[in-house]
């Protein structure tokens, strides 16, 4: 038998049995101690409502009185955006959303409301 044919079955057989071997990932590791976004809860808050960031790339985002930052997402014309600076009331469903920078190190987790109905406060 030719020495590159031995070569090729030996790297065809590898490849199979690597591809039948479920690698571990921190994706499932996350997963078994609860770290998952997926869930909603629903939340009911008040806070002042802020823009964060520097333009284009600003955020809508409620801080509550701990300094809890919510983001919030809302279209430009949006009638909430009038409100920006005020108290308001928001209900809705919260999200957790985990960064994880490039170098593999975690930030705190990102707090969104989803599907959320607003009032503003009297002050």
């Amino acid at each position: 038998m030719k020495p590159w044919i031995v070569v090729l079955v030996t790297v065809l057989i590898l490849r199979m049995v690597s591809f039948s071997y479920s690698m571990p990932s921190r994706e499932a590791s996350n997963q078994e101690t609860g770290e998952s976004s997926s869930t909603l809860q629903s939340i009911k808050i008040e806070g002042i409502l802020r823009l964060v960031g520097n333009e284009p790339f600003t955020r809508l985002c409620l801080m509550d009185t701990q300094n809890r930052i919510y983001y919030l997402e809302a279209e430009p014309r949006d009638r909430i955006r009038s409100y920006i600076g005020t108290r308001v009331k928001v209900e809705g469903l919260l999200m957790r959303k985990q960064i994880r920078l490039a170098d593999n190190r975690e930030l705190p987790d990102e707090l969104y409301i989803l599907q959320y109905r607003w009032e503003p406060l009297s002050k």
